[in-house]
Formats: C-alpha cells, sequence, structure tokens
C-alpha cells in the first residue's frame, strides 16, 4: 500500500510594496489669544515640545479688570505645544498665550498603477532605516487610499520630505524585516 505523505511548505507573506505619491496635509494648529489685559499662569510641568490631551489646561488668565473669575484655556486637540507664555507673565490685549499643533497628519497616497486593494488592511508601512513607520488607512477609494500618520513615529518635516518622490508602501509590518 502506498501512502502519500503531504508536506506543506510555509513561506513567508510577501506582498509586493504599493508605489504612488503620498501628498500630506500640514498638522492642524489651534491659537490661543486673550482678549483683555492680565496675568497669565501656564500650568505646571508644560513646556514647548511636550505632548498634551485633550482638554488639558495650558494657562490661566486673570484679568486686570475687577473680574472675580480667571478664565481657563484648554487644548481642544491632543498635540504637541509649539509656544506657551511664560508663567507669572503681564498681558495685553490680544496678545498669543499658547499654540498647540496636532499629533497627526492626514494625507492621500495616489497609486501610479492599479492595485489590488483586497489585501490592504487597517494600516499600512512605510519602510525607512530606524524603524517602519505606521500609515493607518482612513478610507479606500479607487486610485488612492486616505491615511493618517501619527508624528510620534516621525517628524513631519521628514513625512513632508516624501511628497517629493515615489513613496513606497507595504501591506504588512514584516515586509519591513
Amino acid at each position: 500500500m502506498n501512502s502519500l505523505l503531504a508536506f506543506s511548505l510555509i513561506l513567508p507573506t510577501y506582498d509586493a510594496p504599493m508605489v504612488g505619491q503620498l501628498y500630506l496635509q500640514a498638522p492642524a494648529v489651534e491659537y490661543f489669544f486673550t482678549r483683555e489685559s492680565g496675568v497669565a499662569t501656564r500650568a505646571e510641568k508644560l513646556e514647548v515640545g511636550k505632548l498634551v490631551e485633550k482638554g488639558e489646561e495650558l494657562v490661566r488668565f486673570k484679568p486686570d479688570a475687577n473680574i472675580s473669575s480667571s478664565k481657563v484655556y484648554s487644548s481642544n486637540i491632543k498635540g504637541y505645544i509649539e509656544f506657551i507664555k511664560d508663567t507669572q507673565s503681564i498681558l495685553g490685549s490680544g496678545e498669543l498665550v499658547a499654540k498647540v499643533s496636532s499629533d497627526h497628519v492626514f494625507g492621500n497616497y495616489y497609486f501610479d498603477k492599479h492595485y489590488d486593494l483586497s489585501n490592504i488592511s487597517q494600516s499600512v508601512w512605510l519602510c525607512t532605516d530606524k524603524k517602519p513607520v505606521k500609515f493607518n488607512v482612513d478610507g479606500i477609494l479607487q486610485n488612492s487610499l486616505l491615511v493618517s500618520v501619527e508624528l510620534d513615529q516621525m517628524r513631519y518635516n521628514e513625512l513632508a520630505e516624501l511628497s517629493n518622490g515615489q513613496v513606497l508602501l507595504h501591506p504588512n509590518q514584516s515586509d519591513c524585516g
């Protein structure tokens, strides 16, 4: 009796990278200005470059006018502080108190040719020398992907430089080897 042995060959799942053009929006920025003169006191431990959560207090402002209540400036987005007034600063009307930029950017990735997008999951990967960068796939269109990327992985300036040429995106992180 002949027996048939079946062997399965396990191959790594490697999908060819997609080639296309990446166009990114600059991160959203919110500015906080005074409406009247007074004294601004920034929240403790806040400094330029620090990540703040949505709703986190940035600055307390006490108007010069005989008003008993202080105004609190809180971040409306999760992001990085680009500017914050020094502690106990005396400010005039219309002065900048704080500036916060978003912690992520949105973009479009346009394919250079037609791809089978059935294997695209919720993310695609940019392979760099340092580490793979995860792009979230927010939407799939016929000839493009709507993507977003967290800026804790790579600086916006470095990402923006990618818009100057073709960008290879991989369906799996393991493809970055």
